[in-house]
């Protein structure tokens, strides 16, 4: 009977060991090191969204596929405003890319893998000083059915 205890403690040690290179293995995005500079970043985007009302910047998104409709509001065509899709678990598949001009105040970008309900957008500028108008995702947003 003393090797039925050295196997179960044998089996709780290898179980241990599993889980460790597990957790070290697939590290979890959503916690962050450097919490001083996320929370400077957040007085800044809460500035920048002010700003945004201030100048009467708003935005309607329409996706359809791979490609992203923007109807921005009162933004002159030398801002070149930039789109940034966040996963919402998985911060490598963030995608950041510059908004293309199309007619009227219509601006579209494509990106390379389809994005679903859910992902987090938000598009800023530079011009005349900086902005920033975010969202998340909702079946609304989706031209084509929702994925």
């Amino acid at each position: 009977w003393p090797w039925f205890i050295i196997a179960l403690l044998g089996s709780v040690v290898t179980a241990s060991l599993i889980t460790v290179s597990i957790a070290f293995d697939q590290a979890d995005d959503l916690v962050i090191d450097e919490y001083y500079k996320v929370g400077l970043a957040i007085n800044q985007r809460i500035e920048e969204r002010d700003n945004a009302v201030r100048l009467g910047i708003s935005a309607a998104i329409e996706i359809r596929g791979t490609r992203l409709y923007a109807s921005l509001a009162h933004i002159t065509r030398d801002s070149s405003p930039e789109l940034i899709l966040g996963h919402p678990f998985e911060a490598d598949r963030d995608l950041k890319i510059t908004l293309l001009p199309g007619p009227d105040e219509t601006w579209f970008a494509d990106f390379p893998e389809p994005v679903q309900v859910g992902w987090h957008w938000s598009i800023s500028g530079r011009l005349p000083k900086p902005w920033l108008v975010s969202g998340r995702l909702e079946p609304k947003h989706f031209g084509d059915a929702a994925p």
